[in-house]
């Protein structure tokens, strides 16, 4: 029987990004970057969220020295108090309510931001890419318009006109095909009194 220590190096050695960071250092680079999001809270600390929006804390450990960090995590306001800087939150991801305050979290070292469509900080994506990713729905392709201000319709087809020929061409074209032909005719005519004649003998 395999005891927990053995069990405990055997997924360590096999399976080592599956364990979570160990020391303070190891934590602080395996966090998310939420830098490129939007700030939750303004310079002179007034929140710029509502009850009902998601809201993504980058947490740090409040009785450790040095306020290592702690984890990012993606919350649903439920309330705020913004004589005190209390927030009601929600935690979908564990399905708990949970509490923290905007005021003392950034004393605490503690990063506020705003999330923005399906924005989720708590995981790092792996794997490859979409093969088809969803187009940006704020890019609006220029439509082509009339004289009268009316989008132009989209054509199938040739365009017409596009294999008209002039005169002097179609009898040049109907000329070559004539002589084509006679030439054709009169191979296989010396074909076959060819073979005749080699038949006669």
């Amino acid at each position: 029987m395999i005891d927990a220590q053995t069990a405990e190096q055997l997924d360590s050695d096999s399976y080592p990004e599956l364990l979570p960071p160990r020391t303070d250092a190891e934590r602080e680079r395996a966090k998310p970057d939420i830098s490129r999001l939007p700030d939750a809270v303004d310079r002179d600390g007034f929140p710029l969220f509502r009850a009902g929006e998601k809201i993504i804390i980058e947490r740090r450990s409040t009785v450790l020295a040095g306020n290592p960090y702690l984890d990012t995590r993606t919350y649903t306001v439920v309330g705020i108090d913004t004589e005190t800087g209390n927030l009601d939150l929600f935690d979908d991801s564990v399905a708990q309510s949970a509490m923290s305050n905007y005021r003392r979290g950034l004393e605490k070292g503690f990063v506020f931001k705003l999330a923005r469509g399906n924005e989720v900080a708590t995981k790092r994506k792996r794997g490859r890419p979409k093969k088809n990713p969803i187009e940006d729905q704020t890019v609006v392709k220029a439509v082509p318009l009339d004289a009268t201000g009316q989008p132009v319709k989209k054509k199938r087809g040739r365009p017409p006109g596009s294999k008209n020929r002039d005169r002097d061409t179609i009898r040049a074209e109907k000329k070559a095909k004539m002589a084509e032909r006679a030439e054709r005719k009169a191979k296989r005519a010396r074909k076959a009194a060819l073979k005749k004649k080699s038949g006669g003998k």
